[in-house]
């Protein structure tokens, strides 16, 4: 094996592969890429068992060959290195990777020890879907999908077509994120893990033609001049919509900026994870308040489009200012059916996205 490439491109590429890797594995294995010298490319592989990736950046070839080293050492050598071009090649057991002036030699693995991929079926039609609009929902909504749920089905991002919409939901059953763009005539039902997303970051780009093939077990997403193996989560997702209120009767109008403003200002006399506040509806007010044994009390309110009976509920402050600040409307709808429901968070326009957060008594 003897190659050289191009220092930045391999440097962008070992970082994003880096993301598909184990860092602290069970397996010593997952902790390394496999380098493969092929034709005119330097192919990457790396996987954490979860994520398959495969990641080819052009090369100049002078012999064909494979190598499996250590991830983290290979991505740093590069990161640092002093050259615009780089030189790999085999020396018995070790990897010589040469930038300049500076030279290494890398301890490989046996390459046979490195995982076997799956592949997408052979015949089948893949889905084509906008980078960008991949990116977009997982923004949406990957702060409300948890990293451990006992229940695994919420461990990860549930895309579904549905009619003329495809939904990407995320929920840690205490709140819910559903992004809901119009694409028509899109047959999928994908649930993909949360560390996928995180890979799915790193790789597409915004004016990226991305195609899914779905299979029973895998999602492959394969982009320009990348492919990437997703083992989705097994089992059953819930029925999301069947907890979004069809009718609400306390509906206020919110400027999005001063409710997030109006709550981070109150809470801050609240320390730890859950931040209990007390919002009340009245007339074309909303009010804020929050108790803490320790610190003490603190109000506030803001102008809202409100006009009807006053209602009072507590929620948590932290997943009310998650889900706000999803929203690229200026204005808000916060609507309430009763003290003990989900709180319906809608733009005020025709933005595809809404949000629910469970109150505190539930």
């Amino acid at each position: 094996m003897k190659l050289t490439c191009d220092r930045s491109l391999l440097e962008k590429a070992l970082n994003k592969a880096k993301e598909a890797t184990e860092k602290k594995a069970a397996l010593p294995i997952l902790t390394n890429f496999l380098l493969s010298a092929e034709g005119e490319n330097l192919v990457l592989k790396a996987t954490d068992l979860e994520n398959y990736l495969t990641l080819s950046i052009p090369a100049n070839v002078i012999e064909e060959g494979k190598a499996c080293v250590p991830s983290k050492k290979l991505a740093d050598i590069v990161k640092n290195g002093n050259c615009s071009e780089v030189i790999f090649s085999l020396s018995g057991s070790n990897l010589v990777v040469e930038c300049g002036r500076s030279k290494f030699k890398l301890a490989t693995v046996d390459v046979d020890e490195f995982p076997e991929f799956p592949q997408p079926e052979e015949g089948e039609n893949p889905v084509t879907l906008e980078g960008k609009l991949l990116l977009e929902a997982i923004d949406r909504t990957d702060y409300a999908i948890p990293k451990d749920a006992e229940n695994l089905v919420l461990n990860g991002m549930y895309i579904r077509g549905k009619g003329e919409e495809l939904h990407f939901v995320g929920t840690d059953g205490h709140r819910l994120a559903l992004y809901k763009p119009p694409v028509e005539g899109l047959e999928l039902s994908l649930l993909l893990p949360k560390k996928s997303l995180k890979v799915l970051k790193k790789l597409v780009g915004e004016l990226e033609e991305l195609e899914i093939f779905p299979s029973e077990n895998f999602a492959f997403v394969k982009g320009e001049n990348w492919l990437l193996g997703i083992r989705l989560i097994e089992g059953e997702y819930p029925d999301y919509e069947a907890v979004i209120p069809a009718e609400t009767h306390y509906n206020a109008l919110v400027d999005s900026e001063e409710f997030v403003k109006a709550l981070k200002r109150v809470t801050l006399l609240v320390e730890g994870k859950v931040k209990p506040v007390r919002i009340t509806l009245g007339d074309n007010l909303l009010r804020l308040e929050v108790s803490d044994p320790e610190f003490g009390e603190a109000s506030d309110e803001i102008e809202a489009e409100y006009i009807g009976d006053p209602i009072s509920v507590e929620f948590n402050a932290k997943y009310l200012i998650e889900a706000l600040e999803h929203f690229d409307s200026q204005r808000v709808w916060l609507k309430l059916v009763d003290e003990d429901s989900p709180a319906l968070l809608e733009a005020e326009g025709s933005e595809p996205y809404l949000c629910l957060v469970m109150p505190m008594t539930i």
